[in-house]
């Protein structure tokens, strides 16, 4: 019969699973408690396997050792050995079993010597900002008034933010919405510009009742009060926006030096970051058209399209079916990728977790598909991207390095 196998060899397997997410039986979850419990040590080298900082390749290659294999060839090598009586020696099959088994626990023991007193030394500012420690994006924003002060919306409460000439921009809920208190002249419109840096989203309600949602890194200029024929907004970044019908004011919708939009009573989405090969214009309901600036073209869309413009040939203007699911994603607080190459995944995560990403030489072409919720920490994601064989670590705060 095999021996009992010894705990370390168990604990890597154990390990290895914990990392890749797999279940653990019960009598492994035991051996894992009991590890835990033991020292400090051992729940810091833990916590480092699960965010992601643990240097995975050495776990995979010591879980790749077949142990029933090993077994079988210490059986084989005893069976074929001169014994007369044809008997298994057990004093020697036990010193055997032994010695293959020491080799693997001074391997091991090397292995967690060397991480833990030999390592290369990690600086106090890395210490301190870990996979596990970048969490995803919050609900927050800047507001920048009319005089260009600006007011830190993350942790207000409810009530009135501010007061200019005749509007009341109030926080409810989490959201910025504006009341007018009295007759807005015309001629004295003044705007308001609310920004998500990166690593926040935000909902606002415009005077008009429109709704606006935006993503991280995004922004958005209004009057604050619709005080004119038209209605016209700036934004910039990703923005999902839901447009009050009003046929006597038509909306508009500008992406400086990029194009406009023209709508109706209608729900679009407008994906215009400065870092993408394409400004898109997606439509959930109703009718827009979509005009590419200092182009004398146009395309109208219909729910479930995508008017695409790209950034360096606006005039080559088109439109495409578009999966709503996926184009709304964000929104409803879910990443969704489909054959995503590496850098898009990582454009978007770099928003949504406010990292900066280095590529470094010698990565394969990657692609990506699936779903996962956006309220992960920035490890728990990333090591679902590690199954490919892509790697990753932190330098300098918040500077994410992928590598092969």
């Amino acid at each position: 019969m095999q021996p009992k196998a010894e705990e370390s060899p168990l604990l890597v397997l154990i390990l290895y699973k914990c990392w890749s997410g797999t279940e653990l039986s019960p009598d492994e979850q035991q051996v894992l408690d009991g590890w835990l419990a033991a020292s400090d040590l051992n729940k810091a080298a833990y916590n480092e396997i699960l965010s992601g900082t643990w240097p995975v390749a050495d776990l995979k290659y010591y879980n790749s050792i077949s142990y029933d294999e090993q077994w079988e060839k210490v059986q084989q090598k005893i069976v074929a050995a001169d014994t007369p009586t044809g008997e298994v020696p057990v004093r020697s099959l036990r010193i055997w079993w032994a010695a293959a088994a020491s080799v693997v626990i001074l391997i091991l023991a090397g292995w967690w010597t060397w991480t833990w007193q030999y390592r290369p030394a990690v600086s106090q500012q890395e210490k301190q900002m870990q996979l596990a420690d970048i969490t995803p994006a919050k609900q927050g924003a800047i507001l920048t008034l009319a005089d260009g002060s600006q007011v830190q919306l993350d942790s207000l409460g409810n009530g009135i933010v501010a007061e200019q000439q005749g509007a009341e921009a109030v926080m409810s809920g989490g959201s910025l919405t504006y009341s007018r208190k009295g007759n807005v002249n015309a001629n004295s419109v003044i705007y308001n510009a609310l920004t998500t840096p990166r690593g926040r989203q935000f909902h606002l309600t415009l005077p008009d009742g429109s709704e606006a949602w935006l993503n991280a890194q995004s922004s958005i200029r209004y009057p604050t009060s619709f005080a004119e024929k038209e209605r016209r907004v700036d934004i910039s970044g990703e923005v999902y926006l839901e447009i009050k019908k009003d046929v006597a004011k038509p909306f508009y919708v500008n992406i400086p030096g990029k194009a406009a939009i023209a709508v109706l009573g209608t729900a679009f989405n407008v994906k215009a970051y400065a870092d993408e090969p394409f400004l898109n214009t997606t439509l959930v309901s109703g009718a827009v058209k979509v005009s590419p600036t200092g182009i004398a073209q146009s395309v109208t869309l219909k729910p479930g399209y995508s008017a695409q413009i790209p950034a360096d040939r606006p005039e080559n203007i088109r439109t495409t079916p578009a999966d709503l699911d996926q184009v709304l994603a964000w929104k409803n607080g879910v990443f969704y990728f489909d054959n995503a190459t590496l850098q898009e995944v990582m454009r978007e995560l770099s928003r949504w977790y406010d990292i900066e990403v280095i590529f470094e030489p010698g990565l394969p072409e990657t692609h990506f598909g699936g779903k996962i919720n956006r309220d992960v920490n920035l490890a728990g994601l990333l090591r679902g991207l590690q199954a490919t064989g892509i790697q990753f670590r932190i330098e300098q705060g918040r500077k994410l390095v992928v590598y092969k």
